[in-house]
């Protein structure tokens, strides 16, 4: 097999900005005589975990239960537990490691970007991240041991997959839905959801590119491990604005108990100089496309996803598209996990990385989901610019 450098690599530096359909990358990652470009890819958990040394990970532990087996304070089975070491920067844990830190790169990618950059995901089998949507950027994952399964709706999909910000984190909407195991009720709703989802399952070696606003619902099968970077996009000056109005509305009406861990002590002004920070991000990005109009679009960025499948079958795949039927086999595929037994449904473990928060009324939490629904805080920053800029 040729190495698809350097051509492809100038592409994708180019395009991927500008596609908007996810893309499973295959043989990417390897050398033309077979062997790894990431060294990470040759060693196995153990060799790993001896480069370390004695380096401690905070695992997140998820425990599956019946409600009667939690009433009964019944000892956890090691086999209903997950363990999740997950959206960790490997600068931050690993700064002393340069040997780890260099053990990936995204140069095949036309990213000139390694370890420092990028973000570990360690999980055993069942461990998930809830159905969600980044605010910012676009998003690269190498997936380096096991297998992990990715469900994805298009961002059209957004008000069907019923958007919360509540629990809050960062430049994350989550769904209201659990797909680790949902409700009845709720396979319907999501069966009603006019946008076919995507799936795929990520082997060892594979890279899955997703463009921004794409919601994903992701699953370990094994003892899993996976590399992911983030991409800025232009648009993301914006999102920051839209961002930040949300802060500001979770903290004033939810309480700062429900604003992000480091904005806890933080007061009004905090949010509006923050707001007042992100508006003038826009104003200048507005300003600078303005000053320079005769700017042209780079010289591959108007390639397509089907413009890449088709020159590049060797390494670019395009992701299944759940049928109806399929979709729900996948969605009772994951109820069939948690048996009833006397007509008691074991319930599964949220996987939120997020701190412990107290209950809101349901009121509330209706009031500051209808405030920071995705369309109601794009309308306020429309108004917001639009005033700036007046």
């Amino acid at each position: 097999m040729n190495s698809p450098e350097p051509l492809l690599k100038e592409i994708l530096k180019d395009a991927l900005a500008h596609l908007q359909e996810p893309l499973l990358f295959q043989n990417m990652l390897q050398d033309p005589d077979g062997s790894h470009e990431w060294k990470l890819l040759e060693w196995d958990f153990s060799e790993f975990a001896d480069k370390l040394g004695n380096i401690k990970l905070p695992f997140r532990v998820g425990y599956n239960a019946r409600l009667t087996e939690f009433a009964e304070n019944k000892e956890e089975s090691e086999d209903e537990m997950w363990y999740y070491f997950d959206y960790k920067y490997m600068q931050e844990w690993f700064n002393d490691k340069p040997e780890i830190l260099a053990s990936l790169n995204w140069r095949k990618f036309g990213i000139d970007k390694d370890g420092s950059d990028s973000t570990l995901w360690i999980g055993s089998k069942g461990a998930h991240t809830n159905c969600h949507q980044d605010s910012y950027g676009y998003n690269l994952v190498a997936q380096i041991h096991g297998r992990k399964e990715w469900l994805l709706f298009p961002p059209s999909s957004s008000n069907f997959l019923e958007p919360t910000r509540i629990p809050y984190e960062e430049s994350t909407v989550y769904s209201r839905f659990n797909f680790f195991c949902l409700s009845k009720e709720d396979e319907k709703k999501v069966l009603d959801v006019p946008y076919k989802p995507k799936v795929i399952i990520l082997e060892p070696g594979d890279v899955l590119f997703v463009p921004w606003g794409w919601w994903h619902y992701v699953e370990s099968l094994d003892h899993s491990m996976s590399i992911n970077v983030w991409l800025p996009l232009k648009e993301d000056s914006r999102a920051r604005l839209k961002e930040a109005l949300v802060k500001l509305t979770v903290a004033t009406i939810g309480g700062q108990k429900y604003s992000a861990s480091e904005d806890e002590d933080s007061d009004v002004s905090y949010y509006t100089g923050l707001i007042d920070a992100a508006l003038q991000e826009c104003k200048s990005d507005v300003e600078n496309a303005s000053e320079f109009p005769s700017v042209k679009r780079t010289k591959y960025s108007s390639w397509t996803v089907e413009d890449l499948i088709t020159q590049y079958p060797e390494y670019v795949r395009p992701l299944h598209n759940l049928e109806d039927r399929e979709l729900q086999r996948f969605l009772q595929e994951k109820q069939e996990r948690f048996p009833k037994s006397n007509s008691t449904q074991k319930l599964p473990q949220q996987s939120t990385d997020i701190k412990t928060i107290p209950p809101l009324g349901t009121s509330l939490e209706s009031i500051i989901n209808a405030l920071c629904h995705p369309d109601v805080v794009t309308k306020a920053a429309e108004l917001l610019l639009n005033n700036t800029q007046g």
